[in-house]
């Protein structure tokens, strides 16, 4: 029986930056995370020294010692999970195609891995006690719970991250939320901003904060999120995206394995607040 090389057919390097890029492109709630690389550290856990938020810079006296935040300083421990998917790709798939076999076959693989960790970052943020009160968010939750978010919604999520020194740059929305916000006047429609809007899949602006939508069902109507994104915590990479290939012959298979190592932490929680519209 003849077998199709696979190094003849596919490189697996393309797919690993198709699923990769897809992955990247549908992050909603990695956005709230600062990046941290730490594919160097030998192990599964890390420590990341963070300061509180006491303010050591003053007046020094002559003669005296400059103040120091020194002693403020905690070790927050992160820790990372593998999260990987697999592409299959039949032999005769890849014989008899006349599309792009990788865009093709690696699509909804890629959405399922991008679900994942958009999953696994809203665990993070969503994470509650034994009493089902916030951990990882301000405590006071905004909004009457009318059902519709609106404008002063967003304005009172703002004050509560500025009146503690935060300066917010992101709105993450529900589906419904994000109708209810584009039949705001206030609203400010990202065809109208042009080149201001940078953040991946910001599709607008309200009160000068990124609008972001979350289509994945993981918020309801008259939910979202705010976030001062620089501080509320890191997404740290233990392992880049990686993929290995190998032949499945009995089924007349090609499997493109992808796989990657990641972990969130919400350093600041403070830096961060529910509305409940």
């Amino acid at each position: 029986m003849s077998t199709i090389l696979s190094n003849d057919v596919i490189d697996q390097e393309a797919v690993r930056a198709e699923v990769e890029s897809y992955a990247q492109s549908n992050r909603v709630f990695r956005q709230a995370f600062r990046p941290v690389d730490s594919t160097n550290i030998d192990s599964n856990t890390i420590n990341v020294p963070v300061l509180d938020e006491t303010r050591a810079a003053g007046v020094v006296d002559e003669g005296t010692a400059y103040p120091s935040a020194g002693d403020a300083t905690k070790k927050v421990t992160v820790e990372h999970d593998k999260y990987g998917v697999e592409v299959e790709l039949t032999y005769e798939s890849i014989e008899d195609a006349l599309l792009d076999v990788i865009a093709l076959h690696t699509e909804e693989r890629a959405e399922d891995l991008a679900d994942a960790l958009n999953e696994a970052a809203f665990a993070e943020i969503s994470e509650t006690d034994s009493n089902g009160n916030l951990v990882n968010l301000q405590g006071s939750v905004i909004g009457d719970g009318a059902g519709a978010l609106s404008y002063p919604d967003v304005v009172d999520a703002m004050t509560a991250l500025e009146s503690k020194s935060y300066n917010p740059d992101l709105l993450i929305v529900s589906a419904q939320s994000k109708g209810d916000l584009m039949k705001s006047e206030a609203f400010t429609r990202a065809s109208e901003l042009g080149d201001d809007v940078v953040r991946d899949g910001a599709f607008g602006q309200v009160a000068g904060i990124d609008v972001i939508v979350d289509d994945s069902g993981l918020t309801g109507a008259g939910e979202a999120m705010m976030f001062a994104s620089s501080r509320y915590g890191i997404e740290s990479q233990r392992e880049n995206m990686t993929s290995q290939q190998y032949e499945n012959e009995s089924e007349n298979k090609i499997v493109v394995q992808v796989r990657n190592r990641l972990g969130w932490k919400a350093i600041r929680p403070e830096a961060g607040v529910k509305i409940e519209a």
